[in-house]
């Protein structure tokens, strides 16, 4: 073998040790989406020249530790336009589209001296007119960082393609323009006026990918669903159905005159899949509400695991276990209590507060503001309660009703219904009537605010 030969095996044996170095870093997490492990990130806008200072480096499609798309060589430069943390370590995002490390062991930076103006003003309020996800970059193929509310207001800082930089509750991401509306001269306080058109599905309705029928189909609507639509095209609506949007026919569906409702799009938690907990109705519904806050971005298992335990006091913690259905004499009453649920959701934030106590109007008054509301009603489509004594250890005996059940309440409308996104139904999210929800919730009156 001559000299050449094991020159060159030497260069690229160290590139692919740096490569490798520099891509496996210890404690490094796949970003996933809303409904499983995520990857708290925030950006830091800036402009400058990176230059690869060690033989080879990976870049990223996106800010992704594990989403490596291409290797690039020392002395190589690049224009940085900003800096996110993903996972407690820093990358630059390129101009290019591109992510790279900006651990400085393997590159370097200098900032320009002049930083571009963003095309839109420093601080543009704006609304959105939908529940809207903010992403990490401008376009639908970066992460999902928190769900915007429909009517909240947001600070626009910049904007790109048709997408702005915006910030809300202390979260800086990006947000399509097609949902955003700007405040202009209105009162801070005051929400955009946006025209909204309900419709109610005639017949079970299937819901496509486009205005056609030529498209595939996502899933089939049951008749009678009332739906938001989102828009028109060639006399198909746009709408939303269980956290999918697609296209419906207009020759199914009737408008509702006069028909108003309030409903907060929650990403959804189900509490038998993939993880099995029969009993943890009460954590999954915890769970979607801090999500939708962005407060946690933990899954299901995760998020049962830290839950606090009791032998068999739902005052204290969960008793006994969410995986299982226990037989133990005497019986065990398998739930955790507001109490206790209210100060496990602290250790995500402050902002989780018992509103056990509450009144309907109360309820309503919170989904009003945007905050979704865990209550505690009854099983089997909302059943009379039924109630029972149990032995709670330390809390003694306590007449409790046993048929109770967890689920979170998103919404209201005129038709004096109630919308609740239930962990355990095969629906995910349905409409209950005034009778059968107060029935059941006034039993207790127990509820988890999630503000």
């Amino acid at each position: 073998m001559n000299t050449r030969k094991i020159r060159n095996i030497i260069i690229k044996a160290t590139a692919f040790l740096v490569i490798a170095s520099a891509s496996a870093i210890p404690g490094g997490s796949a970003w996933t989406d809303m409904a499983g492990t995520g990857t708290e990130v925030s950006a830091l806008e800036l402009q400058g020249t990176v230059t690869v200072t060690c033989s080879a480096l990976w870049t990223y499609s996106r800010p992704d530790w594990t989403a490596k798309t291409k290797v690039v060589y020392k002395g190589e430069s690049f224009t940085a336009v900003e800096k996110v943390s993903v996972a407690g370590r820093d990358m630059y995002r390129l101009s290019n589209g591109a992510y790279i490390s900006a651990n400085p062991l393997y590159v370097s930076f200098s900032q320009s001296a002049q930083v571009t103006a963003p095309a839109a003003p420093a601080s543009q309020a704006m609304a959105a007119t939908a529940n809207l996800n903010m992403r990490t970059g401008p376009g639908t193929g970066y992460q999902i960082i928190k769900v915007i509310p429909k009517g909240a207001q947001v600070a626009a800082s910049g904007s790109q393609n048709g997408w702005f930089k915006v910030t809300y509750l202390g979260s800086t991401g990006w947000a399509s323009g097609a949902y955003l509306v700007s405040l202009q001269a209105q009162a801070p306080s005051t929400a955009p006026s946006v025209s909204t058109t309900y419709i109610r599905t005639t017949a079970n309705l299937n819901m496509r990918t486009g205005a056609g029928t030529g498209y595939s189909i996502i899933t089939t609507i049951p008749a009678g669903t009332k739906l938001e639509s989102l828009g028109m095209s060639g006399g198909w609506h746009k709408v939303s159905y269980n956290g999918r949007t697609g296209w419906v026919s207009g020759g199914y569906v009737a408008v509702l005159s006069g028909y108003t409702q309030k409903v907060i799009g929650i990403p959804y938690v189900n509490q038998y899949s993939p993880v099995y907990a029969p009993m943890g109705c009460e954590g999954a519904s915890l769970l979607m509400a801090l999500k939708y806050k962005g407060y946690t971005s933990l899954d299901l298992k995760s998020f049962l695991d830290a839950m606090p335990k009791t032998e068999r006091d739902p005052f204290s913690g969960f008793a006994s276990t969410p995986y299982k259905i226990v037989s133990e004499v005497p019986e065990i009453f398998q739930s955790i209590f507001p109490a206790a649920l209210t100060a496990f959701g602290n250790r995500y934030s402050t902002n989780v507060m018992d509103a056990s106590g509450y009144t309907t109007a109360q309820l309503k008054a919170e989904i009003d503001k945007g905050n979704p509301v865990v209550v505690y009603v009854t099983t089997r489509n909302y059943e009379t309660p039924v109630w029972k004594v149990y032995d709670m250890g330390p809390s003694g005996s306590v007449n409790i009703v046993d048929n109770m059940h967890v689920m979170v309440l998103t919404g209201y409308n005129s038709d004096d219904e109630y919308h609740v996104t239930d962990p355990a139904s095969s629906r995910n999210t349905y409409w209950v009537s005034q009778v059968k929800f107060e029935t059941a919730y006034n039993a207790l009156r127990w509820a988890v605010a999630v503000r």
